[in-house]
Parts: C-alpha cells; sequence; structure tokens
C-alpha cells in the first residue's frame, strides 16, 4: 500500500467512516444528506495518490447505478456493477482536514446525481 493510500484510509477512519480497501481503490462508506439518495449510505471508491493529502484523489468510483450529470462514465477497476468518474476536487487545500474535503466532495457529487 503507497503511503497516500494509508493517509487516506486514516482521515478516511478519523471521520469515522468505514473502509474497505480493494488495492488500490479505497471504498469508503458515505452519508448522504441531500439530493436523490438522502438517507442512504453509498460505497464511493478513490484512487488516492501517493502524495495525499497534498494532492487529491482524482476518481471517484460509485455504484453502477447511480449517474452524476455532465457525462464521462467510465468502467471501474472494481469490476461488474462499478463505474467511475473523472471529478477532480476544484479548491483542494493540503492540510489536517484532507479528510473532510475529500467527504464534502463525495456527498456533493451524490447529492447532485442524476440517478
Amino acid at each position: 500500500m503507497n503511503p497516500g493510500t494509508q493517509a487516506f484510509v486514516d482521515a478516511m477512519m478519523a471521520a469515522g467512516r468505514k473502509t474497505e480497501l480493494r488495492d488500490p481503490i479505497v471504498l469508503v462508506l458515505v452519508d448522504v444528506p441531500l439530493g436523490r439518495h438522502a438517507g442512504r449510505e453509498v460505497w464511493v471508491g478513490a484512487d488516492p495518490p501517493a502524495d495525499f493529502p497534498t494532492i487529491p484523489p482524482h476518481w471517484v468510483h460509485l455504484p453502477d447505478a447511480i449517474d452524476l450529470a455532465s457525462g464521462g462514465k467510465q468502467a471501474s477497476e472494481l469490476g461488474t456493477g462499478w463505474a467511475k468518474w473523472s471529478r477532480p476536487h476544484k479548491r483542494w487545500s493540503d492540510g489536517a482536514n484532507a479528510g473532510s474535503q475529500w467527504l464534502a466532495h463525495a456527498r456533493a457529487l451524490l447529492e447532485a446525481a442524476t440517478a
């Protein structure tokens, strides 16, 4: 496991999130407060780079039944039942709150999901 992956897992655990490693993807159980999936918990995959938290994960892996606006759906390395989306974090700031920044990003994507 690269050091960024470990730092990402540690950040998610510090935020009280369940994680599952499917190297190199880390699945995180994310609660969705608003939108079409409000009240649900959804497994979201991330691909933390070796230099996380300086650089955020780029890809977002979601269950295949969830679609995001603006297209770009691709096959995920997680296999059948999963898709990945290129959704880089637009306002990333390196620091102690990297885990909460990524969680807010994942929640915002799920809140705006079209399916």
